[in-house]
């Protein structure tokens, strides 16, 4: 189950790093259906419910882990390039994805309280992150990102949340991770961060819990109301 909980309201935080896919996005449907076309593509299985636990990975990530599972070795990087492009290029001919329906809510509320945000996502998908800046009311400073590029070791592993956290210039005990798949809660926990979980997919909600999350939620709007208790 998640972690002991503690106290934490609105007050206390100083900082949020938000995960983007499936958090601030609603475009995890189309990250999942881009995966399984670019795995069909090459001859490998690998289904909608293997891109969200698979979530939060970098992108060369999730193609050698399927291979390993799939053959019982990596592939080349040349291969994993030609994967990841397809796939991208699969993402990019969507329509582009809609604010996850509460997400601009949260970004507002946390920014009358004056609290400094950024993203740290696995996707390194430009269309999108371009979007995130354009549509959350410059909330998000593009030089604080991190994405997959900015990062040695993807999630579960701790760096990208370390790496935000220094970005963002604020210190652990008062900055929040808000996560909605098990890997990234695993790298929020493990970067040493109240983490909170947001059960947007179709996940189990005891896998966020089991991936150590303080707190489990069911959407962005229950995320604006736990932010805005007096107490949590």
């Amino acid at each position: 189950m998640g972690q002991k909980k503690e106290k934490m309201n609105i007050d206390r935080i100083k900082g949020v790093l938000f995960d983007m896919d499936g958090v601030l996005f609603d475009s995890m449907p189309l990250h999942a259906r881009a995966w399984v076309m670019a795995f069909q593509h090459v001859g490998m299985a690998f289904s909608e419910m293997d891109v969200y636990r698979n979530e939060g990975s970098r992108g060369s990530d999730t193609v050698q882990y399927a291979f390993r599972r799939e053959t019982g070795h990596e592939c080349s990087k040349e291969e994993e390039t030609r994967i990841y492009q397809y796939k991208s290029r699969q993402y990019e001919s969507f329509p582009e994805p809609e604010p996850m329906k509460g997400a601009i809510d949260v970004v507002r509320t946390l920014k009358e309280h004056g609290v400094n945000m950024t993203v740290v996502t696995g996707s390194g998908e430009k269309t999108t992150i371009d979007r995130l800046i354009r549509l959350f009311d410059g909330c998000f400073e593009r030089e604080k990102l991190v994405t997959a590029m900015d990062v040695q070791i993807g999630k579960p592993h701790p760096e990208p949340y370390l790496k935000g956290l220094e970005k963002l210039g604020t210190k652990r005990e008062e900055t929040i991770v808000i996560e909605n798949a098990p890997m990234g809660i695993e790298s929020g926990v493990a970067a040493g961060m109240f983490t909170i979980g947001v059960n947007t997919g179709p996940l189990d909600a005891k896998e966020l819990a089991a991936a150590g999350a303080n707190v489990v939620l069911g959407s962005m709007k229950e995320l604006n109301e736990w932010l805005l208790k007096e107490e949590n």
